[in-house]
């Protein structure tokens, strides 16, 4: 899916003293025949914010509403069919098998590591939001710096990582009125900094990377609060309160930011009268007062060693609720790396059954430092101010300082609303049921993980180990 952008090139190069090679083309220091001359450095201005690149969302079809008794459904048909057909228009192949494989695989190599010592604590972390947030780190970065990014996202060149980050696009982004699954990302560059960024790597990350491009004097409470409004407006208000999503500094360089948001009803709804009070027991065993829903199901379930799970389908993809065994924490199932991928309701390994559902309506929301997670990933490099190489971005002597996500995820009786903000910081330096159906009681009452996905792809994962 392509973005249509309204982007001033004249004025990007005026702003951020951007130069790129004499007489080069716009395709990124790598497209380059020759290897591109040194940016030449022009003073950058000190002032306020400048939108040097804005992003236009585009028109998405709306979801038709479903007629009231006694109306015509001769013209919901059609609308409906209108609908998929330009649903078909914007996804074109969507996600290849290969771009769906290597999320997966990002996923479970990074959430163990993501969720490691946080045993006990409710947590919220978005493999997908991460994943964006290093495809643009990939474009900013050369050499080994930008190799070992690579590597961790399971690609082997960075045109191979704009493909899939366009079928990204494509097969994920949904705003029909009925459901939502947006996706953002920004560049915030210090203009208070006299230097140069490489226009190319700018206008590659707007025109591929659908990001936002903006400068701004960092360390200043204006671009805490610039970055903070525009993580409240991309995630609906989820994320972004009143205090600011990251606190700047005078020698940070530039910040990548990648948001998430999701937003879909049951495609059954639990009844409000059903829900009632009941007790959650939490990690360390202390009983707590929560409004639980219910309702009964017939659908296939997994009961494996250590845990049982299920599945409720969103209007947008489904919620996967998982529950431990009596002794066994939400943590220690994520430490098997094909967990996530055998979570499969398909084929042979699910038992068809009655689901009678117990759930726990929740607001749970998380904040991560995934730095030692990206060291894990082998991406060592670009963290290291004296190894790291971000000359495709900028001449400054440049590393990554820290790396966070929020991320909030909230359920009730009429479905999901769940969003994530990855902030990277660049400082200087079916069966037929049997006759007999077996009963699931899937009665989420003590800790418990939960996988929200889309078009198969893990969007969050999360414990839920406190109400």
């Amino acid at each position: 899916m392509k973005r249509i952008l309204s982007f001033a090139l004249a004025a990007l190069l005026l702003l951020t003293g951007c130069a790129g090679p004499s007489g080069s083309s716009l395709s990124g220091p790598d497209g380059s025949t020759q290897p591109p001359s040194p940016p030449k450095t022009v003073p950058s201005p000190v002032s306020t914010s400048r939108t040097l690149a804005q992003p236009i969302y585009p028109k998405f079809p709306a979801y038709p509403e479903e007629p009231k008794p006694g109306e015509n459904w001769e013209d919901y048909l059609q609308a409906q069919s209108a609908y998929f057909d330009a649903l078909r228009a914007i996804r074109g192949n969507g996600l290849s098998e290969t771009a769906h494989a290597h999320l997966n695989q990002f996923a479970e190599r990074s959430t163990a590591l993501a969720l490691s010592g946080r045993e006990g604590k409710n947590t919220v972390y978005s493999p997908v939001s991460l994943w964006s947030a290093l495809a643009m780190l990939a474009q900013c970065a050369q050499g080994d710096s930008r190799q070992q990014v690579l590597d961790a996202l399971g690609v082997s060149s960075p045109e191979l990582l704009q493909e899939e980050v366009a079928q990204v696009w494509r097969g994920l982004y949904t705003d029909d009125g009925a459901s939502s699954l947006l996706l953002a990302n920004s560049i915030w560059l210090n203009s208070a900094l006299p230097g140069s960024y490489v226009s190319e790597t700018l206008t590659t990350l707007a025109e591929t990377y659908y990001a936002g491009v903006y400068s701004i004097p960092m360390g200043t409470d204006e671009a805490d609060q610039q970055v903070t409004a525009w993580a409240k407006e991309q995630t609906n208000g989820l994320i972004g309160g009143d205090q600011p999503v990251v606190r700047t500094k005078a020698e940070t360089l530039a910040l990548l930011a990648s948001s998430l948001y999701y937003r879909a009803g049951w495609a059954d709804e639990f009844q409000p009268h059903l829900t009632k009070q009941d007790t959650f027991t939490d990690a360390a065993g202390q009983e707590h007062p929560a409004d639980f829903m219910h309702k009964t199901q017939d659908a296939n379930f997994l009961r494996r060693e250590g845990y049982q799970a299920a599945k409720l389908d969103t209007r947008l993809g489904e919620m996967v609720f998982v529950l431990p065994d009596e002794g066994i924490s939400p943590e220690s199932l994520l430490l098997d790396a094909e967990f996530l991928s055998r979570l499969e309701f398909y084929g042979d390994a699910p038992t068809w059954g009655e689901v009678r559902w117990s759930v726990p309506k929740f607001d749970l929301d998380c904040g991560l430092d995934l730095l030692d997670t990206l060291t894990a990933l082998g991406i060592s490099d670009l963290l290291n101010p004296d190894r790291a190489d971000l000359s495709a971005l900028t001449d400054w002597d440049a590393y990554v300082s820290d790396v966070q996500q929020l991320a909030r995820v909230k359920v009730d009786e009429e479905g999901v609303e769940a969003a994530a903000v990855t902030i990277i910081t660049m400082d200087m330096t079916s069966a037929m049921p049997p006759v007999n159906p077996e009963v699931c009681v899937m009665d989420l009452n003590r800790p418990f993980l939960f996988v929200i996905r889309s078009a198969g792809v893990p969007l969050f994962i999360g414990v839920v180990n406190q109400i």
